[in-house]
């Protein structure tokens, strides 16, 4: 696309995603701004959303086949009203808005805490919304479901009495039937448990648990297998054989009953010498632990296995020398973050938790004081293969290459074009895939928006 200077009062960006009027990028800030690109990336649409009884930024956009609904908040001092607004192909208001519901609490809270999600088919849309005690705890959860055509199936308050931090790091997830899962990682110094509430399609409430033999090592990925019929987790566990600090030993792969959690199998595989060897570039390795990855990604085999995506992330402060001019040889010295996304691994699992294959892919991304924003990669599903985007560096004359991981574990590395010679910055993990085979990156230079659309 052209390059489109981002608006004084919007200065942040997301691609929503593609329906049959093109492209659709929302730009927001103090104000919101709908753009949509045309087949040929030429910008069709620039909108301006406020609604006339709308108070604050807009809290969900949900696309049809054409146009879409958009959900915003028209606040008073002691209660909220969510309304969804249909609008068209020009994001124009399509007839009036539903009333979805009222919330009875502080505006600035509502605003904050207001949470969406759409199962994977986009049939049915979550909404939850917690409720805080005057000591910070979290009370209760307001559960609502709608189905397309914006009708409530249900609207439940189901108590809660936890932390803050526990709903902060909690999942949630919805299937493509409508039920609904929140998981809750309580402290736990044994291993790890994760509290789940399930909502069915009627709104009637089944609480269980799920627990670990082992410690994890960050965050666990979750997911429902919606054609097989589990609740699905993947994660890296710690043995607790390094002393010194946190590590990986090894990966866990569990499925579950949804319906209560009954386990359907769990496996812990230990991470091998050879692939410890490969990744470090040492023979005969002692050290079989890994201290930097992270699970980015899990994507679902047909057959009831996963592919679980890492990488490894470091965040480091150093003191970077600032020169005084006025008095040579005098130095300031002056804090910087350093961000390092490495090495992709990947691990594809069988249904039973055996290991199938694995790969590793290498890249070096380093950068400073921007918070990573240019770095880590975007993933493309192409059923039999995947493609994973990055930028080689972190720098102006840096290449867009690719990864190409084959269902047999193979990969290819490609180099696609130099983002200098186009007048580019891309953000890769900003990117969205938006057909099978095709996928838009945003590029962010000069204060400049531009979407670089790929086709395979």
């Amino acid at each position: 696309s052209n390059p489109s200077k981002l608006p004084p009062k919007s200065g942040k960006f997301k691609v929503i995603g593609q329906n049959n009027d093109g492209i659709v990028v929302r730009l927001y800030g103090m104000e919101d701004v709908i753009q949509v690109y045309g087949n040929e990336m030429k910008l069709e649409t620039t909108k301006t959303i406020a609604f006339k009884n709308q108070d604050g930024p807009l809290q969900h956009i949900m696309l049809n086949k054409a146009g879409g609904v958009i959900f915003y908040l028209q606040q008073d001092k002691k209660y909220s009203l969510l309304w969804a607004q249909p609008v068209n192909s020009k994001f124009i208001e399509m007839g009036k808005p539903t009333l979805i519901d009222s919330i009875v609490d502080r505006r600035e809270l509502v605003a904050s805490n207001l949470r969406f999600k759409q199962s994977l088919d986009q049939s049915y849309t979550m909404i939850y919304y917690p409720y805080f005690s005057n000591t910070g705890r979290v009370e209760a959860i307001r559960f609502l479901s709608l189905d397309p055509g914006l009708k409530v199936a249900y609207n439940k308050i189901v108590q809660l009495n936890r932390e803050e931090k526990e709903l902060e790091n909690s999942k949630t997830l919805i299937d493509n039937q409508g039920n609904v899962f929140m998981l809750l990682r309580p402290e736990s110094s044994n291993g790890a448990r994760y509290d789940v509430i399930r909502l069915d399609t009627q709104g009637e409430v089944a609480n269980y648990s799920i627990t670990t033999d082992k410690r994890l090592f960050n965050e666990p990925y979750f997911d429902v297998d919606n054609k097989n019929g589990n609740l699905v987790m993947a994660a890296f566990y710690d043995n607790g054989s390094s002393e010194d600090e946190p590590a990986a030993s090894g990966y866990l792969f569990a499925s579950f009953d949804p319906a209560n959690g009954t386990p359907v199998k769990t496996t812990y595989t230990p991470f091998a010498r050879q692939f410890i060897g490969e990744l470090t570039g040492r023979e005969n390795p002692t050290n079989l632990s890994l201290y930097t990855f992270s699970i980015r990604r899990c994507i679902l085999r047909n057959d009831g296995g996963t592919l679980i995506v890492a990488e490894s992330f470091i965040k480091d402060t150093r003191e970077t020398v600032v020169p005084m001019g006025i008095q040579p040889g005098y130095n300031n010295y002056r804090p910087s973050e350093i961000f390092q996304y490495n090495d992709i691994v990947a691990f594809s699992v069988k249904p039973d938790g055996q290991l199938d294959w694995r790969s590793i892919m290498r890249k070096k991304q380093v950068s400073e004081d921007d918070n990573g924003a240019y770095s880590s990669f975007l993933v493309m599903n192409e059923k039999d293969r995947l493609r994973f985007l990055y930028l080689d560096d972190v720098s102006n004359n840096a290449v867009l290459n690719e990864y190409l991981l084959y269902s047999i574990g193979k990969t290819e590395r490609n180099t696609l074009f130099n983002q200098e010679d186009r007048d580019l910055m891309l953000l890769p993990k900003m990117g969205k895939q938006i057909s099978p085979n095709e996928m838009v990156i945003p590029s962010y230079r000069g204060n400049s928006l531009r979407l670089v659309k790929i086709i395979y």
